[in-house]
């Protein structure tokens, strides 16, 4: 399989020494090696945050930035040209 990465097991070798409990969550790329190690708490706290805060419902659907063509409603200033784009001579 492989070795476990050299920070995910410093980090279960620590919480282990403060006597925590801990959430171990495989990783994508290779599903049998750990990736990333959380603390029992803080991993609790992480999961139960989408549901309290909603940053789904803050997103602004507003204005767009403005368009790289530069574009205006009416009528056309000057024709659309390599020249008049990207200022070549």
């Amino acid at each position: 399989m492989g070795d476990m990465p050299q920070k995910v097991s410093r980090r279960i070798v620590e919480a282990c020494r403060k006597g925590k409990a801990i959430v171990v969550v495989p990783g994508r790329r290779k599903p049998f090696l750990p990736s990333r190690v959380f603390i029992l708490e803080k991993y609790l706290k992480m999961r139960e945050l989408p549901k309290s805060v909603k940053p789904w419902t803050a997103r602004r659907t507003g204005k767009k930035g403005p368009d790289p063509l530069r574009a205006v409603e009416g009528r056309v200033l000057e024709p659309i040209r390599r020249k008049t784009l990207y200022d070549e001579e």
